[in-house]
Parts: structure tokens; C-alpha cells; sequence
């Protein structure tokens, strides 16, 4: 009696919780909402919107000064690297598949610069491969 009751107690503790009612999957495109700085001089500012569209610029201010106008989609395969397709405006045609590294404030993204190429298994430069790295600017007050 005493072993079934112990072999009972372990089956029962070993089962996965379930999850609770309020805790949200990570979703990835509200997180890239908003304006990400360059983390060096060469790279350029972006603003992903919540409406799909996003802005990208050079220079050191927050203030989008010569754009060009994209639209966004991630990929919905959560398989690393995620992906996100950036389509120029209004010319959807040029666009770019992207890679991308998001942790808390971090932004990793890299444009694969050849149409149809294999990505790379990690976020990074490389041949044929533009990598911008930004942080998330706090919105203007």
C-alpha cells in the first residue's frame, strides 16, 4: 500500500502544470513596436508600426529626416532565426527577408541581400548579409 501510494505521488507530480490564464505567448510583433536606435554610426534608425508600416532613416536624431517607407510581416514559423519581410513602398516588389534577434531592448536584424539565398543558422554578418544592431529608444515625450 505504502509503494502504490508513493509511486502515485510520483506520477502525479512528474505531469506538466497547466498554464495559467493570463500568461501570453511571446508575441514577437508588439515587441518590435517602436523606435530602435543604431548601436553604431553606419546603421539606420527604424520605427516598426502596430499598422503594419514601418520608416527607416540615417542620421543621429529620433526625428526621421530622408525615410523610406516599408511595410512588415514576421514570418509566423517560430523556428530560430525568426524571420520578418520588409517591402518597400510603394514598390512591394523591392523588398528583403530578414533575420532577426530580439532580446528585451536588443534588436539584431539582417538583410539577406541575394533573392532566394540559403540563410545563415545565427543572426550575423556575412557575405550577402546586412546586419543593423539597435536598442529601443524610449518613446518621445
Amino acid at each position: 500500500m505504502r509503494t502504490t501510494l508513493l509511486v502515485l505521488l510520483a506520477v502525479t507530480s512528474s505531469t506538466a502544470a497547466p498554464v495559467p490564464k493570463g500568461v501570453k505567448k511571446r508575441d514577437d510583433a508588439a515587441l518590435l513596436v517602436g523606435t530602435w536606435k543604431p548601436t553604431d554610426k553606419d546603421s539606420a534608425w527604424f520605427r516598426f508600426a502596430a499598422d503594419g508600416t514601418l520608416k527607416t532613416w540615417h542620421g543621429d536624431s529620433d526625428k526621421p529626416s530622408g525615410e523610406m517607407n516599408w511595410t512588415w510581416a514576421i514570418d509566423p514559423e517560430p523556428t530560430p532565426p525568426r524571420r520578418v519581410r520588409l517591402n518597400r513602398v510603394p514598390d512591394s516588389h523591392n523588398g528583403y527577408d530578414c533575420l532577426y534577434e530580439l532580446d528585451g531592448d536588443t534588436l539584431k536584424l539582417v538583410f539577406l541581400l541575394k533573392k532566394g539565398m540559403l540563410p545563415p543558422e545565427k543572426v550575423q554578418a556575412g557575405p550577402d548579409l546586412q546586419l543593423h544592431q539597435m536598442t529601443k529608444s524610449p518613446p518621445a515625450k
